[in-house]
């Protein structure tokens, strides 16, 4: 077996199988093989073939599909081939979202923070400024109530360029339902049009440097044409506002907020998140 990329748990890649271990809070591994079992297969989701744990350490193995990952994939396809992807991508999230969430707990944060509470509280504990501080939280409780019953279902979580898998002719695979849970289906969306407007964020720190924003600049259109109900609610800015805030935000947990996160949180906050601009230009 050979090392593979991963951010969150080491993984270990055979010719048939894939290996993931998890030191890090055991009970992570499980509780996402038993969302794997609830989604359909058009979720594109690999086969699990068995999970455990010794206490200390668990370890997850699943059947390896082929592919590469496809933001690793994305600056060799034609435009052809990215529109493609970023279609069978909105129908493997699709059916992740249609999966029934009885007995699926919302217990998992990052990386967005929801519902207010624990926003709230993530503002308080990550923002010594009491002047942006104030600001913040004035944000989130004026848009919180786009955040109705509508749109929900099971998210992904994480459903970036490098959790999905490309093989050469289509998306094969859609990976890491670590942070799979009910929620707002715009929570995905956030993600996906993030990408789009900061690709480098969400590569591998091997390619990070080589990222051409510009290889993004369709994909928010596709996913309007593939998915036109996702952009549908009529409060969709004031939700894209508040979950890229709360992101931003969940970076902050993580490691010591660089310039590039207060920048892109001020730009939140002054009504100028790019996030919002490329959906406004599609509704």
């Amino acid at each position: 077996m050979t090392r593979g990329a991963s951010h969150a748990n080491e993984v270990w890649l055979g010719e048939a199988m894939v290996l993931r271990i998890n030191a890090h809070g055991v009970g992570r591994l499980a509780r996402e093989a038993r969302i794997a079992t609830r989604v359909a297969r058009e979720a594109r989701y690999p086969e699990v073939l068995d999970v455990g744990t010794d206490g200390e350490i668990e370890w997850m193995l699943t059947r390896r599909v082929p592919g590469i990952d496809l933001g690793r994939a994305w600056p060799m396809l034609t435009p052809a081939q990215r529109e493609r992807a970023i279609h069978q991508l909105a129908d493997a999230l699709s059916s992740v979202h249609a999966t029934i969430t009885a007995e699926i707990p919302d217990d998992i944060r990052p990386p967005h923070t929801l519902p207010i509470e624990p926003l709230i509280a993530l503002i308080d504990s990550h923002l010594d400024d009491v002047a942006i501080r104030a600001l913040a939280t004035h944000f989130v409780i004026t848009r919180w109530d786009a955040f109705d019953d509508a749109d929900r279902g099971l998210v992904h979580g994480d459903p970036h360029l490098e959790n999905v898998l490309w093989d050469g002719e289509r998306v094969s695979a859609l990976l890491d339902l670590e942070w799979s849970r009910p929620s707002w289906l715009h929570a995905d969306l956030e993600i996906l049009l993030s990408v789009a407007t900061t690709p480098a964020l969400f590569a591998s720190a091997d390619r990070e440097h080589a990222v051409v924003t510009a290889h993004y600049a369709d994909l928010p259109r596709w996913l309007h044409a593939a998915r036109p109900t996702w952009f549908a609610h009529p409060r969709l800015l004031d939700r894209l506002d508040v979950l890229s805030l709360s992101r931003i935000l969940g970076c902050f947990e993580e490691d010591e907020p660089s310039e590039l996160r207060w920048e892109q949180l001020a730009a939140v906050l002054a009504g100028e998140n790019p996030v919002r601009q490329v959906a406004a230009a599609l509704v």
